[in-house]
């Protein structure tokens, strides 16, 4: 079934049926890999860059840079983590 449209002296064809729910869940997966994908980059990004920024302005009493090491690779790691699982999401069909 057809939606017939007049524009500008033409006739538009426009179908009425809804889009497949495939595509659709096809896009939720990636918008979610996506949104996951940003989230391990923002988590990688504070853990590191913002611990060892910190530090280089001058050491705190009571923190060692092996603690700021310990949160730079806690970080890193948690990134990869959901890094992985944004994969895993796109890779289950």
């Amino acid at each position: 079934m057809y939606y017939f449209l007049f524009y500008d002296n033409m006739l538009i064809f426009v179908p009425l049926w809804e889009p497949v729910m495939g595509d659709i869940n096809d896009e939720r997966r990636r918008l979610s890999a996506t949104w996951l994908n940003t989230i391990a980059s923002g988590v990688v990004s504070a853990g590191s860059c913002g611990s060892l920024l910190a530090y280089s302005f001058g050491p705190r009493p009571g923190i060692s840079g092996f603690q700021v090491l310990a949160v730079s690779i806690f970080a890193m790691g948690l990134g990869a983590l959901l890094h992985l699982l944004a994969r895993a999401l796109l890779n289950d069909r």
